[in-house]
Formats: structure tokens, C-alpha cells, sequence
């Protein structure tokens, strides 16, 4: 299998663990480049329960990511609350979003950085269940992992679905055969 296609997965200080290693790991099994981005100024994370990551690049020196057919965004509550106010990560959502591009968003993220940006007003998701009265009920979903082909938002409601998450963003991206050839592998 060659890889032919790229995502960049955002992170920062206070980011959920197993959301962003089960990304990293599952996304890597499938052949697909995947790029860890540090949001802040340091390519050390220290993840919310005390895991430190190394980034490969950071967001402000990221060069062309025109190849990227995906952004996944971890969760988190300190790190879904960086991500909100944070004006570049912000601006490249945008740009994913006008593109075309898939945005996957788990757990805390959905509600505090997406809704509260009101990036996708009217695209269906879910996210932490803590948070559900954050996101408009006419978008709810109860589903754990839910998929909005429409707008190409991929969300899950915690960490417990990352698992789920990637199979769903791998069958997106490469169908899913290879998800689930590699769903009986795990």
C-alpha cells in the first residue's frame, strides 16, 4: 500500500491522550501521512493526564498542506479551550472547512472550539456528553461517532469511541475494507 494521503493532527498542552495516540497509531496503520502539529510554540506536549508527545512541526511553520484531505482535532477541556481561541488553528479549520476537507473533532472540541466558533452552524455532530447542552439540539446526534458528509465533520462524544473514530475516518478516507482489515487487527 503507498500513501497517498495526509492528515495533520492538531494538538496541544492539555490534550486527551488517548484520543490523539489512537489517532496517530490507527491513521499510521492504514498507510496514511500523518503529520503531528503542535498549536502552541514548543514541539513538547504535556497531554492532560501526564503523557508527553514530541509534535513533528509546528502550526505557525506548517508549509503547504495542500495534499491533506484531513484535520483531526483531539479533545480535552484545557486543550478544547486553546484550540478555541486559538486564531491560526481557527483560521485553518476555516480553510479545511472551504475546502472540503474532512474535520474530525472529539470529545470537548466539538462543543468548546467548533460550536462556540459557530464553524459548522448547521452540520449534525455529537461530542462529550457533559457538553450536550453547549451544542444546538437541532444538531445533536446521540450517535457516538457521527459522520455529516454534507459538511465533512467527523466527531465522537469521548475517548472511550477513538477507536471507532479512526476506523470511521479511515473508511471515509480509504473504504472500508481497509478499515475494517484493520479493525480485525486491533
Amino acid at each position: 500500500m503507498s500513501k497517498c494521503y495526509s492528515v495533520l493532527i492538531c494538538i496541544t498542552d492539555g490534550v486527551e491522550e488517548i484520543e490523539t495516540v489512537s489517532s496517530i497509531d490507527i491513521l499510521n496503520r492504514s498507510n496514511m501521512n500523518v503529520t503531528v502539529v503542535s498549536t502552541t510554540n514548543n514541539y513538547h506536549i504535556a497531554c492532560a493526564h501526564g503523557t508527553n508527545l514530541i509534535c513533528d512541526v509546528l502550526l505557525k511553520d506548517l508549509k503547504n498542506n495542500d495534499d491533506c484531505i484531513a484535520m483531526v482535532i483531539p479533545g480535552g477541556l484545557q486543550a478544547a479551550k486553546h484550540f478555541q481561541s486559538n486564531n491560526l488553528l481557527l483560521k485553518y479549520i476555516y480553510k479545511f472547512k472551504d475546502d472540503q476537507k474532512i474535520i474530525g473533532a472529539i470529545c470537548a472540541t466539538p462543543a468548546i472550539t467548533i460550536v462556540s466558533n459557530n464553524i459548522f452552524p448547521k452540520a449534525k455532530m455529537t461530542g462529550y456528553l457533559g457538553f450536550k447542552n453547549l451544542i444546538p439540539s437541532e444538531q445533536w446526534s446521540n450517535d457516538p461517532v457521527c459522520w455529516d458528509n454534507k459538511y465533512k465533520l467527523l466527531t465522537a462524544q469521548s475517548v472511550k469511541y477513538s477507536i471507532e473514530f479512526n476506523l470511521k475516518l479511515i473508511s471515509i478516507i480509504l473504504g472500508e475494507n481497509i478499515s475494517k482489515n484493520i479493525s480485525s487487527k486491533l
